[in-house]
């Protein structure tokens, strides 16, 4: 009985156990509805704001959110009622009912937090199962900041039992950058996967912040696809885990790619966003920020109206992503200015406000890096306008500015009377006076372009003498007191101080020293040893400090003396002791070890800028060490001397470097303070036969301006620009080409120069006596000789082939790899490089050769973009260039010397002003004529070469023996063949000049003579009548030429000798010299003893 009581005694309390446990379920259920609908109220109200909900929505959502607030209410009412009765089967009923209706409610309106979402959705154990260790991270984050605005419930379509839907080895990687449709992430996404709600959604919040996330629950078989906002919150000031891992991944990873070792990628990953690092992985950023400088570089690439056309057709959240693209690119200021241009195009006046609803939403939702980037573009493009505008000359009247000109009161007088014009005319019949005014007003008159280097030396030409005049005193005669000092006066004269002086002056000062810190009372004996106590304790010296407490002066002065002693080769400690009395002798060693050290300092900088020049003439182009050390001389006169104007003309055939010498080379060696080069203009005067081009037109005239030197000048803001004029030789021959030369000759006289007059400035003066004029020209006999006469001639030497394979392997090929992108991909070995010269090209300079080079390499590449490259590398050999690369081009095929010697045929010399050379065959016959001796000259000879024939005819019958002469005469009665053909071939190439003179008359005299000349042996000389061989020109031309040919034997003039001398310098060391012979001779005589293959 009483174990049946106790047993319903436990049953009793068991029962009020389960009920208690089931009112507190009840109770904390209805309190988390509360607070759940609380934070929906709080979300549907701001949703509102943001526009993602209009007022019919948020309407219905309160309605639904009333009604469940009243169901709660009763649900309430009825649990204080079940208390006794112990029945709550109904309460929890309607609890289930509510949580659907929340559900329902989140599913069209959302929530404040994700993870109120999800146990209502799946219950409280869902989000426990999902957790790993590599998620945990990631929900941790994701149920801070992101914050739900619908849900979309998916079934999935075949039951799976796995715990793991699919096997991570098949997982498919989704396109995150196009649009993933619903079921394809039911189908592969995994838990916590985040994706864009941008590209399903058109609402400009929801697509700047939005996000959707998969749920995977593997129990019930559904997939929740929650659909949220994502909090933006600045990445430096938000320290979890998730996004520094993130982000160390990101740049720990960082391909190798030169477009990742840039500052725009640093742009790139300080501007993410949480959104970002959520959705896409390490290797889609990558991608992203390749995407995105490439269609930076794509809207570089259009016109301004196209852009602005794209622009404008964009909705707001392209607008966005296209300002943020621009503004990632740091180093083109261009994009800055196209990006704050885009932006201002969505401003609007018309309502009042300086920014539009569409710019405050824009500017507002860009991640906060990017809106640093954004205000540094606006400072950029500030700046830059202000930099064009320089100062907005209306706001300063013209009689103010005529007076700040730098000229004579002449010409100020004239620009007034253009003033008066201006203003008693209207605006329109005033033009040309205010053209004329402005365009006076814009020449900068007196501005000349000052390098650091060319100051150097007059610097340190100043310091000496002010520093020598200061201690005149206590020189000797050693040492010339005056008011200007050459360089090598000033080194001469240094070595003199140091040696002698500096010594002497150390000595005085030490003593001066000791005067001041000795011959004083015991109170300034203390002061000194304090004064010293100090020295010591700041240069933490390794001496002991001086006492002076309880000791007597005379071992206080010791102490001090002591001390000085010590260190009187330290600067420092005597420069100490020295301030203490600001005591600054004139005759100061320590001066003068100092000025020794500055004087020393510039001459190795003056030293350093010679180098730096060199390197930088070097690097412009290859070889004519000639021309480089002209342009050096230059520089070293304007550095030693006066900064005063040469006119150069670089000389010598196309395709050598002239022009980039020229720009790439003199002007950048000479760099300002703002590492800026001296201006560099371009005159191409080629064909042009209107002078008018350089001096302008008459005022008077309809439509007239000024000419392209005063153009210059206003363009470099300088009176002492680098002037470039091409072509000199391709000016028209005509008499207004003829008014070109003219105003050319006066433009480059130095005595006439300082005064150069522009047609539309008539009576205004020019001081063009400082620029530096180059002219460049290839046929130095087109140019017209009173103008050349004002010319410094500078040589360009065509160059050779060993040049040229430099050339072409550490110039021209790089270039070309680098703009089709092919290094290290075809191979061009030294051989085959020389073949194509040899064999394709004909020219001094290596254009032709680029241009060949640039066909091989492009054909390469279309290979490689067809996919018909198999190998690699790609080798090139003879065969491939001539079965395939080069099969439409004919090879280059030299004449060469004849296979057997024969009477009167013999091998001349010929070069051309295009810097190549070659033998050229003369052929001599006797032909049926009655004209006793009569000349037959054929193969285009000119006048000068005709004249050569005659006398070679004259001088050969000269030195043909008497009884010869009756012996031919007599041969040319009987056959009538008295006459003689001189054929040059090819007939169809001019040919002309006295240098074949000596080889005619050789020939002549052979035919005479009947004596056969060496097949092998070429000769050149002008001869006269005398029989003397005299100078000719393009000797080293016509020698490399003739041993291309096959010549191993060569006659030259000995007025030559020099040329020799520098042809042997250049090619003395060459193999193609091996077994080649030169004669040096002065008459025709001479020429006999080496010509014939039988001595005479």
């Amino acid at each position: 009985m009483k174990n049946q009581k106790s047993n319903n005694s436990l049953k009793t309390n068991f029962k009020k156990d389960a009920q208690s446990l089931v009112l507190a379920s009840i109770n904390h259920k209805i309190s988390m509805y509360e607070t759940i609908i609380h934070k929906t109220i709080i979300s549907i109200q701001k949703n509102k704001r943001l526009d993602i909900l209009n007022s019919n929505e948020m309407h219905l959502a309160m309605k639904n959110i009333e009604e469940i607030s009243e169901d709660i209410i009763k649900i309430k009412q009825m649990n204080e009622l079940n208390k006794k009765k112990s029945n709550y089967d109904d309460i929890i009923n309607r609890l289930q009912i509510i949580n659907t209706q929340l559900s329902s409610l989140f599913k069209l309106y959302g929530t404040e937090n994700i993870e109120d979402l999800l146990v209502i959705c799946f219950g409280n154990v869902y989000i426990d199962s999902q957790l790993t260790e590599n998620n945990k991270d990631t929900w941790d984050i994701i149920k801070k900041i992101v914050h739900p605005v619908s849900y979309k419930l998916m079934s999935w379509k075949l039951p799976i039992v796995s715990p793991v839907k699919k096997d991570v080895n098949f997982k498919v990687s989704f396109a995150k950058n196009k649009i993933v449709e619903d079921f394809m992430i039911v189908d592969e996404a995994e838990t916590f996967e985040c994706f864009d709600l941008a590209r399903t959604i058109t609402l400009y919040y929801s697509k700047v912040y939005g996000i959707k996330i998969a749920f995977q629950n593997i129990i019930e078989q559904k997939t929740i696809l929650v659909s949220g906002l994502v909090d933006d919150i600045y990445l430096n000031c938000y320290d979890h885990i998730f996004i520094k891992s993130k982000l160390e991944s990101l740049i720990l990873n960082t391909p190798i790619d030169d477009e990742f070792n840039t500052t725009d990628f640093q742009r790139f990953t300080d501007s993410l966003t949480i959104k970002e690092l959520l959705i896409y992985n390490t290797k889609e950023l990558y991608n992203r920020y390749i995407g995105y400088i490439n269609q930076a570089c794509l809207m570089k690439q259009k016109t301004i109206s196209n852009v602005v056309k794209d622009f404008l057709n964009m909705e707001l959240y392209g607008q966005r992503t296209a300002i943020i693209q621009l503004l990632l690119k740091h180093d083109n200021a261009e994009f800055q200015y196209l990006a704050y241009l885009l932006y201002d195009l969505l401003s609007s006046d018309s309502n009042g406000h300086i920014d539009t609803t569409d710019q405050t939403k824009l500017y507002d939702s860009l991640p906060w890096k990017v809106k640093q980037y954004f205000k540094d573009a606006m400072k950029t493009t500030v700046k830059y306008t202000n930099d064009l505008s320089n100062f907005d000359n209306t706001k300063i009247p013209l009689e103010q500015l005529i007076c700040l000109m730098n000229v004579s009161d002449n010409i100020k007088e004239k620009a007034i009377i253009k003033l008066k014009e201006v203003k008693a005319k209207s605006e329109d019949t005033g033009s040309k006076a205010r053209q004329y005014l402005e365009g006076l007003l814009k020449i900068p008159f007196g501005i000349y372009k000052k390098e650091n280097i060319l100051d150097i030396i007059k610097d340190l030409r100043i310091d000496f003498k002010t520093y020598i005049h200061k201690i005149a005193n206590f020189l000797e005669d050693d040492i010339c007191i005056k008011e200007q000092y050459s360089l090598l006066e000033i080194n001469k004269y240094n070595t003199i101080l140091k040696e002698k002086y500096i010594s002497k002056f150390n000595e005085e000062f030490i003593k001066s020293i000791y005067t001041l810190y000795i011959n004083c009372k015991r109170d300034g004996l203390i002061s000194n040893i304090f004064y010293i106590n100090t020295i010591i304790k700041k240069y933490c010296l390794i001496t002991h400090k001086l006492n002076h407490s309880g000791k007597k002066n005379d071992y206080m002065k010791e102490n001090i003396r002591s001390f000085i002693t010590d260190y009187s080769d330290n600067t420092f400690i005597l420069t100490e002791l020295r301030n203490k009395y600001k005591h600054n002798d004139d005759n100061n060693g320590l001066e003068l070890g100092n000025q020794l050290d500055k004087y020393k300092s510039s001459h190795c900088e003056v030293i350093e800028s010679l180098k730096y020049v060199n390197s930088v003439l070097d690097k412009s182009v290859y070889g004519h060490k000639n021309a480089k050390r002209q342009i050096e001389r230059i520089i070293g006169q304007w550095m030693n001397g006066e900064q005063i104007g040469h006119c150069f003309g670089f000389e010598g055939p196309p395709g050598l470097g002239k022009t980039t010498l020229a720009k790439k080379g003199l002007a950048y060696c000479l760099k300002d303070d703002k590492n800026g080069s001296r201006p560099f203009s371009f005159i191409a005067i080629g064909g042009s036969s209107n002078g008018s081009i350089l001096d302008g037109h008459n005022y008077t005239y309809v439509g007239s301006t000024w000419g392209k030197i005063v153009d210059i000048l206003i363009e470099t803001k300088c009176m002492n620009p680098i002037v470039f004029i091409d072509e000199l030789d391709k000016v028209s021959k005509t008499e207004n080409g003829k008014e070109i030369i003219g105003i050319l000759t006066h433009l480059v006289d130095s005595t006439q120069n300082d005064a150069f007059q522009d047609k539309y400035f008539s009576g205004i003066d020019l001081d063009l006596s400082k620029a530096l004029f180059i002219f460049s020209y290839n046929d130095v006999s087109a140019v017209d000789r009173i103008l050349l006469d004002r010319i410094h001639r500078i040589k360009f030497d065509p160059l050779t082939t060993t040049e040229k394979i430099i050339i072409t392997r550490d110039y021209l090929l790089p270039e070309i790899f680098k703009n089709i992108d092919m290094g290290e991909v075809i191979q061009f070995t030294d051989d085959i490089i020389e073949y194509i010269i040899e064999s394709y090209t004909a020219e001094a300079g290596v254009r032709k050769l680029k241009e060949i080079l640039f066909e091989i390499v492009s054909e390469i590449n279309l290979e490689v973009l067809h996919n018909d490259v198999l190998g690699f590398p790609i080798i090139i050999n003879k065969e491939i260039l001539k079965d395939k690369y080069l099969k439409d081009r004919h090879e280059i095929i030299p004449c060469k010397i004849a296979k057997t010697s024969e009477v009167g045929i013999i091998n001349g010399l010929w070069a051309n002003v295009l810097g190549k050379g070659g033998i050229l065959s003369i052929e001599t016959s006797f032909y049926l004529t009655s004209t006793f001796f009569d000349l037959k000259l054929t193969g285009m000879q000119g006048d000068v070469m005709k004249e050569s024939m005659n006398v070679a005819k004259t001088l050969a019958w000269k030195l043909t023996s008497e009884k010869k002469q009756e012996k031919i005469i007599a041969q040319f009665e009987k056959s009538k063949l008295q006459g003689i053909h001189i054929h040059c071939p090819e007939g169809a190439t001019p040919k002309d000049g006295p240098s074949a003179g000596a080889g005619i008359t050789t020939c002549i005299y052979s035919l005479l003579n009947n004596l056969k000349i060496k097949n092998n042996m070429a000769i050149t000389g002008e001869i006269n009548l005398k029989g003397d061989v005299t100078e000719i020109g393009g000797l080293e031309l016509k020698f490399v030429g003739g041993i291309k040919a096959g010549v191993t034997e060569f006659i030259y003039p000995k007025p030559n000798e020099k040329d020799f001398k520098k042809f042997m310098e250049r090619y003395g060391k060459k193999e193609m010299l091996k077994g080649i012979k030169f004669y040096q001779v002065e008459n025709i005589s001479d020429v006999f003893k080496h010509v014939f293959v039988k001595k005479i």
